[in-house]
């Protein structure tokens, strides 16, 4: 008997190494999984371990150089010729020292590795660049797509000769390899059912996939999206990007960025898999649905009637991992900035001086204080005026002038849009081409999300009919803090598959603007902000 965790994850790179490489039973694979040190990347080292027919090594990747740090005015390079700090060495030191010990206890190969080059010039310049111009692009989208799925997984593939990529992340993968028969789909649910349902073999889509559009019969597109647009070595078939089973974990939104084709050989072993006991039954309240043991009895797998049947990713990290890994709190905000302040270390790389300026009430017009520089400050987040009497908010900015708009209610109508727009240029859609609705009709139905895991928002999805080279993003309700640069990520099949995403361009009037009130009703701006449900 097996737990949960292991026994899918055998499955998962079983199905994998049949489907992809065409492989004997017991043709021997090698594996290279990312080790931060952390619980999470620790636990997918454990688990992929204890894989029979496989070699395991490790990767652990040094992506910021702290040397270049001191020198300011966005004169570094990523190439290390600054005096550094201590802070984040240190912290970057005990890292990878964590990650070692792991290593070194399943008896498996490290190394280290660098892309510090491919971090500053394709991350860290762009979000510098963004600040500048009033955009708050997400370093951590950028750094999957170009470093994660992009650098390191062609240094293991092409030097390391690995045939797979695994990493930490709460999200999951349907690598499809051979066309599935859709002709019945658009039919009704029955035929959906008796078509999917049915399929044992290892081209069949996960039984998660297969549930959620047996409930969201008008997303069975998804089956035919993509299936020319792939890697030509299999077949022109892409891989679909699926949300992880824990929906308080799940990064299948900092994963939107990624181009579908590097998807192709890599696994994710904690996508079926909770984090810990909070995250039991958050899948389902986010429209996410969580692989139950019917899947496994599908499967003929014989399951373990204990508790350890239903491990968590922090329960694994504490029966496998001294105290030292297990209870090692998560990384949290941008990793390369750590614990320091944001504002006196970005100041260090603005390339331009911050230019001073005044907040001004958005609705008096009157100047409330003054600020060093508009880049330091995000729409929706508090304005931290010196001196004020009550809270402000950051509004809109004006770089040009310095200005920074503000209003004093976490919930003000200049706050809330309904409407964003981003470049059809700068769009990634997962398996490289437009969604089918959206391409044949110039309209998609789907849900969306513009921060990490806030509850997905329902969407009409558009091309802007004056200028073909833009997408309209039409929300059903007003939404908070929208902000160029984000990144706003799509998905369909009741919030199961991410369709992809792309940086906001540009956001609609607020309602203070278009004399609305707002709804005695507001969505939530994230996971943990239930202020706003009236």
């Amino acid at each position: 008997m097996i737990c949960r965790s292991y026994s899918m994850l055998r499955r998962q790179v079983q199905v994998q190494v049949r489907g992809q490489a065409n492989a004997p039973p017991q043709a021997l694979k090698r594996i290279a999984v990312a080790l931060s040190g952390g619980i999470d990347s620790s636990v997918s080292a454990h688990l992929l371990s204890r894989i029979p027919n496989t070699s395991l090594i490790a990767l652990h990747m040094s992506n910021w150089d702290a040397s270049d740090e001191g020198e300011g005015s966005g004169t570094g390079t990523g190439t290390g010729t600054g005096t550094g700090t201590g802070t984040y060495c240190e912290q970057s030191e005990k890292d990878a020292t964590d990650a070692q010990s792991v290593a070194d206890q399943l008896g498996i190969k490290m190394h280290r590795v660098k892309f510090q080059s491919e971090y500053w010039h394709g991350v860290f310049e762009p979000f510098l660049e963004g600040m500048e111009d009033c955009r708050m692009i997400n370093p951590d989208v950028g750094c999957n797509s170009i470093v994660k799925f992009g650098a390191m997984r062609e240094y293991a593939m092409a030097q390391l000769g690995v045939d797979y990529i695994a990493t930490g992340h709460y999200a999951r993968l349907w690598h499809r390899s051979t066309r599935i028969n859709s002709a019945h789909y658009d039919d009704d649910i029955d035929d959906l059912e008796r078509e999917v349902l049915n399929i044992s073999t290892s081209e069949s889509p996960p039984a998660c996939l297969a549930k959620s559009l047996e409930d969201n019969p008008e997303d069975a597109w998804i089956f035919d999206w993509g299936m020319k647009s792939g890697d030509q070595n299999d077949g022109g078939v892409s891989t679909l990007l699926l949300a992880g089973a824990d929906g308080s974990k799940d990064q299948s939104y900092f994963l939107c960025g990624v181009n579908g084709n590097n998807f192709k050989n890599v696994i994710f072993p904690l996508g079926d898999i909770i984090k810990n006991d909070k995250g039991r039954g958050r899948g389902k309240g986010n429209n996410i649905n969580n692989p139950s043991m019917e899947m496994e009895m599908e499967m003929g797998v014989e399951m373990e009637e204990s508790p350890e049947s239903l491990k968590t990713v922090r329960g694994i990290a504490e029966d496998v991992f001294d105290a030292q890994i297990a209870n090692k709190k998560e990384s949290m905000g941008i990793c390369f900035i750590g614990k320091r302040n944001f504002t006196d270390f970005i100041a260090e790389y603005l390339p331009k001086e911050a230019i001073p300026g005044d907040f001004i009430d958005v609705e008096t017009g009157k100047v409330v204080g003054t600020h060093r520089g508009s880049a330091f400050y995000t729409i929706g987040q508090g304005a931290k005026i010196s001196g004020a009497t009550c809270k402000w908010f950051t509004v809109k900015k004006d770089p040009y002038l310095g200005t920074i708009y503000v209003c004093n209610d976490t919930h003000h109508p200049s706050l809330y849009s309904n409407e964003l727009y981003m470049k059809q240029e700068e769009c990634n859609w997962i398996v490289g081409e437009e969604p089918s609705p959206l391409r044949e009709t110039n309209e998609l139905v789907a849900l969306c999300r513009t921060r990490h895991l806030q509850p997905l928002i329902p969407c009409v999805i558009s091309k802007q009919r004056a200028c073909q080279d833009y997408i309209v993003i039409k929300f059903d309700r007003p939404v908070r803090g929208m902000t160029p640069g984000q990144t706003a990520g799509v998905y369909a099949a009741g919030g199961l598959v991410c369709l992809g995403g792309g940086q906001i361009d540009s956001v609609g009037p607020n309602y203070y603007e278009l004399e609305i009130d707002l709804p005695s009703r507001l969505h939530p701006s994230g996971s943990n902000d239930l202020s706003v449900l009236k």
